[in-house]
């Protein structure tokens, strides 16, 4: 039924066109017609909306960002752009507590609290009590800190020219308009709205 279906509605727009009623050319236009459509399909695993193309490619973006990271961190005692973020925090805070550095991470508590424990364990950073309150506890970057981390400041702006490619200079325009405009939909929807409601929300 569907192939009669789908019969018709060639006749409809060959007749529509003009073309005649004769039965024979239409034969030749509607084989036409077919090989036209067989050139131009697009496999079935490119037919995928906007939103999932977007999302594999910004993981794909995302992962080797992380192996370039790592590389160009190697030689030092940091594992990634988190810690790098979190030292560059604590020198431009001046000892800020150790909540308001998760806070500032992005990360899990728990998570911000581990690395710090690691970057301590390193000589990059140590506890320091609050002069006004004893019960808190701030953080302060050592010597060693400062010196590793004018060393990741380098890397990371090597590792800049890297991220992005051969991107011409207006393609990098573009693209800063575009990351910010993402950036700040997800900093205003993690910062106002909790996991359960984004869970709810975005169906995941």
């Amino acid at each position: 039924m569907d192939e009669i279906i789908e019969l018709l509605q060639y006749w409809k727009s060959y007749s529509d066109k003009g073309l005649g009623s004769n039965l024979g050319r239409f034969g030749l236009w509607l084989n036409e017609q077919k090989n036209q459509a067989k050139n131009t399909e697009v496999p079935n695993e490119f037919q995928v909306s906007p939103n999932i193309k977007i999302g594999f490619l910004l993981g794909h973006i995302m992962a080797f960002g992380e192996i370039w990271t790592k590389l160009a961190f190697r030689d030092l005692p940091i594992q990634h752009f988190h810690d790098f973020g979190t030292l560059r925090f604590i020198e431009a805070q001046i000892n800020p507590t150790k909540k308001e550095i998760a806070e500032d991470s992005f990360m899990e508590q728990s998570s911000c609290f581990e690395a710090l424990k690691r970057m301590t364990k390193n000589g990059l950073i140590k506890d320091e009590t609050d002069k006004h309150d004893k019960r808190v506890k701030r953080v302060k970057i050592t010597q060693k800190g400062k010196k590793i981390l004018e060393k990741a400041t380098h890397q990371s702006m090597v590792l800049s020219d890297l991220l992005v490619g051969d991107l011409t200079e207006d393609e990098k325009l573009q693209l800063i308009t575009l990351l910010e405009k993402l950036g700040s939909f997800h900093i205003d929807l993690y910062t106002n709205t909790s996991k359960e409601k984004v869970i709810d929300s975005f169906k995941l």
